[in-house]
């Protein structure tokens, strides 16, 4: 019996050693059906030596043995091939059985590798072939319920009244062997299974750590002390590029690799090394390969002792580092180059850990910062201060504020600000530089340039460019005073000689034809103080919306007066042009004035061509003379002769005011710089296009308009009707001017009040407020200008129609705007039969609510 149970048990182990080798093959884990077999194979073997050690149970000698445990166990790992393998070995064993009820025997050993089988594709091993403790109770469970199909079956067998008790305790005793059997096989796995895969993690962490050295330049060497040989592996031989195989390499052969500067300090930390001298753990050298190339090595070791303290052995690892080495020449190389460009750059490199700005520390700045501060890095470092108070009180907040919010948005950033050195010098800085994040710190690096000189040559340059300004500003105002003087004088002339001649009493003829001179003359001086506000942008302008097709027909009827019959005249006007919106009168002059300057261009003799279009521009334009359009719709009226042209050096000043190329005396040399205010106050521009020899365009560019052409004007009657006595109240100061317009309104009917001031007029208004009607200048001494006056006086009656005089346009928006918007405005002068209109106007229009 103890000899059957060691057999058995010594079955079992060999089994298991069978089993680990099975577990610890990589080849076999990829050949399942190979692996699935001699699982099989294994435990059939178990079954056949197991069943030679059975043991017959009385009184039937039903044979008794340890088969369950490597039956079920070939089906749950084996699966169909090892079940079926280890069955049909089972199945031997049971067949040359001499004991009671064989073919129960064939059942029972073929159901229980049928259990195993089931039990794994019902729960296979999570991680095969180790099988846990939740899978022997499914063993179990589906092993034991075979016993009493046995007991059922062997009991009717029996004979006597006892025969399913005696069939009980045998099926008891086998099912209880059989638990055994299983418990035991299921460690003897277990150990299998855990020296396995101890094995093969022992394997895969060698192979990683092989593949690591080799890939990771380093080799491991051994070397027995005394000795002269070393074993070194791959990765060692790898390193100092020797063509062989690991093992043991001669010490002298090794040696011949060193470089031989480093030679005596490697054989003295050896010698240190095998008498147990531990000076350090590590020594840098270099090795000489056999194709010549140069490698940096980094050597670690320990010592092995023999009880006695003995040095029996060396350990170590040989490390690649030329990379390392390599990486540090370089970097060392490039800061060095960096030094060498910060020394030579005209500014100081700079850099700033601003990761709390409260606290903002200068990690590196260059030796030029003494050039620049009076202060050494050094004294920098030490107290940042230095570096902050240096700069100018006035520009220290905004610098400040304006690097914070740079850095914030990551963005490029560049300034300009004052120190004062330490010498007290105050110098100009330009900081040029961006921030970046390393290691979680916020770093503001770049360069400061000193800019003292080119700040200072900037100012000079603007000093002189005032200088310049002024002086130029003085030329113009010398050429305007001089033009205006000239003209004027000229229409003094004219206004003095006949007035003179009328003191002669001469016959009413003469005195009719003086007359009719002074009045051309006066007009001809309202002109030229309109060309001189047209030119300054600030004549009051009543714009409308025009069609230009009507009036370049319309400038056709009078044309002809104009210009000679040898000037052909020719127009291209679009149809459905769009409207545009600018003052008739000034048109119509700007229009006259193109047409003139092309006639005596041409000489009388040539061809005028008027065009109209409509122009989309859709980008911003800039024209030679630096006059701006801004996107959008544009009629287009061009004007274009065949004259002699406009040379290079006349084109950029024609629009100056008072400069002409007409001979002395036959130009005043204001009409194009009128054009071109008139054009700038309509919202548009000229631009001229001339070829010396073929002729000159002019083209002007008003907006379109999106409302529609205003009817047809009626021009005013010569005279008003008879106001019928009305009485109005006439505020001037200027008496001469008063005196005239007082015998002007009288004669019209009017009866006339006369102030001489706002604030004498108020307190007749106060006192009188039966006046039908108010004409008042706008600029007069005292309190109340002409807008002041109309607006306490319509306190008191807001339909009082009020008609307001000026001599300079833009007086009512200097002073105050107390007009409304259908309110006359004339400009002085004011020929008569403009003035009585505008007051019947005045009379006859509803004043709106």
């Amino acid at each position: 019996m103890l000899i059957a149970l060691f057999q058995s048990l010594s079955g079992l182990l060999l089994a298991g050693a069978f089993l680990y080798a099975i577990f610890a093959s990589e080849s076999l884990r990829a050949r399942k059906p190979l692996q699935q077999a001699l699982i099989g194979l294994v435990f059939g073997f178990l079954v056949i030596s197991l069943s030679q050690n059975s043991y017959p149970v009385p009184p039937r000698g039903v044979p008794v043995d340890a088969n369950a445990g490597p039956l079920i166990f070939a089906g749950y790992l084996g699966g169909p091939l090892g079940a079926g393998i280890a069955a049909l070995f089972s199945l031997l064993a049971a067949l040359t059985n001499e004991g009671a009820i064989p073919w129960l025997g064939v059942f029972v050993n073929l159901a229980i590798p049928l259990v195993g089988l089931v039990v794994g594709q019902l729960h296979p091993p999570r991680q095969w072939p180790d099988v846990q403790p939740r899978t022997i109770l499914c063993l179990l469970a589906g092993f034991l319920p075979i016993f009493v199909v046995t007991t059922l079956v062997a009991g009717t067998s029996i004979s006597g009244l006892n025969g399913y008790l005696i069939a009980g305790e045998i099926a008891l005793i086998v099912a209880a062997v059989g638990t055994v059997s299983i418990l035991l096989t299921w460690q003897i796995i277990a150990f299998a299974c855990r020296f396995a895969m101890a094995a093969t993690h022992a394997k895969r962490l060698a192979k990683k750590l092989n593949l690591a050295l080799r890939h990771s330049g380093i080799g491991v060497f051994e070397r027995p002390v005394p000795g002269s040989h070393v074993v070194v592996d791959a990765g060692l031989l790898e390193i100092y590029g020797l063509k062989r195989e690991p093992g043991p390499l001669a010490v002298a052969t090794w040696l011949e690799t060193i470089h031989p500067e480093d030679l005596p300090a490697l054989k003295a930390e050896m010698q240190h090394a095998s008498r147990g001298e531990k000076k350090q753990d590590w020594l840098d050298f270099r090795a000489i390969r056999p194709d010549g190339a140069v490698r940096h090595i980094r050597g670690h070791w320990f010592t092995e002792h023999e009880p006695g303290g003995r040095v029996n052995r060396v350990v170590g690892l040989h490390a690649d580092i030329t990379e390392i080495r390599e990486a540090e020449r370089r970097h060392l190389d490039t800061l060095s180059r960096l030094a060498l460009v910060a020394e030579n750059l005209p500014g100081v490199v700079l850099q700033v850990d601003v990761t709390d700005w409260s606290d903002a520390r200068i990690t590196y700045v260059s030796d030029k910062c003494t050039n620049f501060w009076g202060y050494t890095p050094e004294e920098i470092y030490a107290d940042n201060s230095l570096f902050t108070s240096a700069i100018d009180p006035d520009d220290r907040a905004a610098s400040r504020a304006h690097l914070m919010s740079q850095v914030a948005l990551r963005l490029p950033i560049s300034m300009r600000y004052r120190v004062t050195a330490r010498d007290g010098q105050l110098r100009w800085m330009d900081f040029h530089g961006n921030s970046s994040i390393q290691d979680g710190r916020t770093l503001l690096e770049g360069i400061v340039l000193d800019v003292t000189q080119e700040a200072e040559a900037r100012q000079q340059v603007e000093a002189e460019r005032e200088i310049a300004h002024q002086a130029q500003k003085s030329e113009s105002i010398g050429h305007l005073t001089g033009g205006v003087a000239h003209d004027f004088n000229n229409l003094l002339a004219v206004i003095l000689g006949n007035l003179e001649l009328l003191r002669d009493h001469p016959d009413a003829a003469e005195r009719d034809a003086l007359i009719e001179a002074g009045i051309a003359a006066t007009l001809r001086g309202a002109d030229l103080t309109r060309n001189m506000l047209a030119f300054a942008r600030r004549a009051r302008l009543t714009p409308e919306v025009l069609d230009l097709n009507t009036v370049v027909r319309e400038a056709k009827n009078w044309m002809g007066r104009t210009l000679p019959e040898s000037v052909e005249v020719e127009s291209s006007l679009l149809a459905g042009l769009w409207p545009v919106q600018a003052d008739p009168a000034s048109l119509e002059s700007a229009l006259l004035n193109l047409i003139l300057n092309a006639r005596d261009a041409m000489a009388g003799h040539g061809k005028l061509t008027i065009e109209t279009s409509n122009v989309r521009i859709d980008e911003a334009y800039l024209d030679t003379r630096h006059e701006s359009l801004a996107p959008g719709r544009y009629v287009l009226l061009a004007v274009s002769d065949t004259g002699e042209g406009i040379g290079d050096a006349d084109i950029n000043r024609i629009f100056e005011p008072f400069f002409t190329t007409k001979p002395a005396g036959t130009g005043s040399g204001l009409g194009l710089s009128m054009t071109l205010g008139f054009m700038r106050q309509s919202g548009g521009t000229v631009q001229v296009y001339s070829e010396p020899g073929c002729g000159t365009t002019f083209k002007l560019y008003f907006p379109a308009s999106d409302k529609a052409v205003a009817p047809p004007r009626r021009r005013p009657e010569a005279a008003g009707s008879d106001p019928g006595k009305k009485r109005l109240l006439l505020v001037e100061d200027e008496a001469a001017v008063r005196n005239t317009l007082l015998a002007i309104l009288q004669r019209g009917g009017y009866e006339v009040t006369a102030a001489t001031s706002g604030d004498e007029a108020w307190e007749i208004f106060r006192n009188d407020r039966s006046f039908d009607l108010m004409l008042t200048d706008i600029v007069m001494p005292g309190t109340l200008q002409g807008t002041h006056l109309a607006r306490e006086v319509r306190k008191l009656r807001t339909d009082l129609p009020i008609v307001f005089m000026s001599g300079y346009a833009n007086e009512a928006t200097v002073h105050g705007n107390g007009l409304r918007s259908h309110d006359i405005r004339l400009m002085k002068p004011v020929q008569r039969a403009d003035l009585l209109a505008a007051l019947n106007r005045a009379l006859t229009t509803p004043t709106p609510d």
